[in-house]
Formats: structure tokens, C-alpha cells, sequence
């Protein structure tokens, strides 16, 4: 009976220690989409933009610089975006964090159950320089913007969505990365309640041969 008991505590502790999981995501054309097009493509950043190791920058068309690239005509319109990019987030995850770029400026939000007409993180940068929002979210090397962590409800599907927004002409598109840190499912809650029900019996048995 005792080892059936060491089996039960065993798989608890492994059920506990799958719940520190982090996955990354980001503009890697994985789990996202866009409001033009639907799908996103890779475009060839211009050499004022800055970057995101492993990510990206994306759009739903060639829009960024060289051969065949268009341009997007500019909004001044919160109400109108000229691209909704969207990225899903894992199943389970209970918190996040993002970092963002966009040409010419973004508003970043959060759905889920607890969020269904959506979380403003951060609100788009109107002011513009001479390549695009002068500070976050605009596409230098010092002008994105991160989040911090954030908590996400768990309960049902959480998406992220950068409403991007062309403003002066060029090149437009966005590029993002994150993380999202996975909680245990509810199956993972059971095994590590059913690892320490089987400690306490496990203790009390052996008081009992005492």
C-alpha cells in the first residue's frame, strides 16, 4: 500500500512542477492573424526600424520596403485601424507579457471571459516624428512598448490584438514577442491534491506502526 501511496505523492509533485510553464509567442506567422487579409506575412523592415530577436515584423501584405511593396492609405481615426493583427494565446495561460513595434503606431488590448469587449494595455501614440510615433508604440529601437505581466483569464480562449495604425505614408507593419505563462490544469490540480492526501495517509500509517 505504501509504495501505491509514494506513486500518488510522486505525480503530484510532478503535476506541480509543470505548473511554472512558459511558452513564448511572438510575429512568427504561428497562432496569429490579421482583419485585411486574414493571414500575415513577412515583410522586409525599413533600416530606421528596430527589432525583436527570434520575431519579425509582419503585415497582412507586402507593406514594409523593396520591390513590389505598397503603402497604406493613413487613418487619423482610432475607430478605424488600418490593420487588426491578432495574436491567440496557449490554452491556459494565466498571465502574460508583450513587447510591441509598429509603423506608424499601435493600441494594444487583451480578450478574454473576464475582458470580452477588451482590455486596453496601451492606447496608440498620435504624436508623430519624421519615421513614425515619436515614442511607444512607434517602430525605433527606443520606441516600443512592454506590458509588464499581465493577468489573463484562463477560463476560455484569450487572444491579444495591436491595432495598427498608417498615419504619415511608407512603409507600415508591426512586431511583437511575449511570453505566456501556463497554469495547471484542472487534471493537474487533482493529481497534486490526490500526491498530498496520499502524504498525509502515507505519515499517519507510519504513526501508526509507532
Amino acid at each position: 500500500m505504501s509504495k501505491i501511496l509514494r506513486m500518488v505523492l510522486l505525480a503530484g509533485c510532478f503535476a506541480l512542477a509543470a505548473s511554472a510553464t512558459v511558452v513564448p509567442f511572438g510575429s512568427d506567422l504561428l497562432n496569429e492573424s490579421n482583419s485585411v487579409t486574414g493571414t500575415n506575412v513577412i515583410i522586409t523592415p525599413h533600416g530606421a526600424w528596430g527589432s525583436l530577436p527570434g520575431y519579425s515584423w509582419i503585415s497582412y501584405a507586402n507593406t514594409g520596403v523593396g520591390p513590389g511593396a505598397i503603402s497604406p492609405p493613413s487613418t487619423n481615426n482610432p475607430a478605424t485601424p488600418t490593420a487588426i493583427f491578432r495574436e491567440d494565446l496557449p490554452a491556459w495561460t494565466g498571465f502574460m507579457n508583450i513587447t510591441v513595434f509598429a509603423d506608424d503606431t499601435a493600441a494594444v488590448y487583451l480578450f478574454d471571459n473576464s475582458n470580452l469587449g477588451g482590455l486596453l494595455l496601451k492606447a496608440e501614440n498620435w504624436v508623430q516624428d519624421s519615421a513614425c510615433a515619436a515614442g511607444p508604440i512607434g517602430c525605433q529601437p527606443n520606441e516600443s512598448w512592454t506590458s509588464g505581466m499581465v493577468s489573463v483569464d484562463f477560463s476560455g480562449p484569450a487572444w491579444v490584438e495591436i491595432r495598427a495604425y498608417q498615419r504619415g505614408g511608407g512603409p507600415f507593419g508591426v512586431l511583437y514577442g511575449g511570453e505566456a505563462q501556463i497554469v495547471p490544469e484542472p487534471g493537474t490540480y487533482l493529481l497534486l491534491g490526490a500526491g498530498l492526501i496520499g502524504l498525509g495517509l502515507l505519515r499517519r500509517m507510519r504513526a501508526a506502526r509507532q
